[in-house]
């Protein structure tokens, strides 16, 4: 007779003498249903949130309230492109503007530029042009755009800026991009640069850094350097990283519509452009489901108003629970990659000191 039938048998001839032991049988048997059931999920209520007006913070520079007020709301575009050249043209409709705000910045920063193949990988490489580079430290920059957008000069903006802040020679990484090179194209290209780079400065201190799908990538190649047993960087930043390709973590809800940055349209469909049929949540394409252990000193970097910003925090958490160095910096009222909005913002100039400072003692 199976256990629950036995359970029946008892309550049902159960006497009052029998009372205590009866309700002894029966929690017993409550105990077993419960272990015995399959776990249920059971969604929660979500909480309601009256419709209000989201103000501008007043508590971010006169430039950066002006930004804000000036974004566009956070709905998704009508369409999001299907090949490289569209998505260029999204990120980059005025190439000749991108030009003159590069070339601008590297004379500001008094940088020289040239543009080389690294294992086998087309890159441009920065140096301060002043004799005043950081002797044997090398960074190496994976730029952001939601996987697709950043081609060429257009995504070098962050790279010219902490080249420039630190003083410490930086190669930027002009890796393949979905459509047509998806997943593992992009990662592959960044590995092909870091073993080169590897190589050929085997005594320098070597780091990595970048933003948002960059920031992404920076976590996936650590990873990657840590499971092929390949050198590992001495010290990475991940600046809000797209950490999560899939819509999970709070900050997706929270700050739907306080960051122009939207996922519904425009981050989704880069996501499954880069994924290649993967599922998303796939460690190798969001690095928040693999392993932090082996990790080397990390900066994170996120806003306030942040859609990213449970991505990063998620990241710090895993890293913490993996016993390693992890410093998270939140800016106050800033979206996503605010801080990366021009030398014109004081947040960015805040920025760029966090991440000197960061890899001056990282990289010491």
């Amino acid at each position: 007779m199976r256990l629950m039938d036995r359970i029946g048998s008892a309550v049902a001839g159960a006497g009052k003498a029998d009372r205590p032991g009866l309700e002894r049988l029966a929690l017993l048997g409550l105990v077993v249903v419960a272990i015995s059931l399959p776990v249920l999920a059971i969604a929660a209520p979500g909480r309601q949130v009256p419709a209000y007006e989201l103000a501008v913070p007043s508590t971010v520079s006169a430039q950066m309230q002006a930004a804000m007020a000036k974004a566009p709301p956070s709905v998704a575009p009508p369409a999001v492109p299907t090949t490289n050249a569209g998505w260029e043209a999204f990120f980059n409709p005025e190439p000749a503007k991108t030009h003159a705000r590069i070339s601008g910045l590297l004379a500001t920063y008094r940088l020289a530029m040239t543009e080389e193949t690294i294992g086998g990988v087309h890159c441009y490489r920065l140096r301060p042009a002043d004799g005043t580079a950081k002797a044997k430290s090398l960074l190496m920059n994976l730029h952001g755009g939601a996987y697709t957008g950043g081609a060429g000069e257009s995504g070098l903006l962050e790279a010219v800026l902490v080249a420039g802040t630190t003083r410490i020679e930086t190669v930027a990484v002009d890796y393949r991009m979905p459509p047509s090179h998806p997943f593992p194209a992009p990662v592959d290209d960044a590995v092909a640069v870091w073993k080169q780079i590897t190589r050929s400065y085997p005594r320098y201190r070597l780091g990595i850094f970048g933003t948002s799908s960059g920031g992404g990538m920076v976590l996936a190649v650590t990873q990657r350097t840590i499971a092929a047993r390949l050198r590992v960087p001495d010290a990475i930043m991940a600046g809000t990283p797209w950490a999560d390709l899939s819509e999970t973590g709070d900050s997706y809800q929270t700050d739907r519509y306080a960051d122009p940055v939207v996922y519904e349209g425009e981050l989704s469909v880069a996501a499954k452009q880069y994924a290649n049929g993967l599922d998303l949540k796939d460690p190798r394409l969001s690095p928040i489901y693999g392993s932090f252990s082996g990790f080397p000193p990390t900066l994170l970097l996120a806003g306030a108003r942040d859609l990213f910003l449970s991505n990063t925090v998620r990241v710090d958490r895993k890293l913490r629970d993996a016993q390693r160095r992890s410093q998270l910096i939140v800016y106050e009222g800033q979206s996503h990659a605010a801080y990366l909005s021009g030398v014109e913002f004081p947040e960015t100039l805040t920025a760029m000191r966090d991440i000197a400072a960061f890899f001056a003692v990282a990289l010491k």
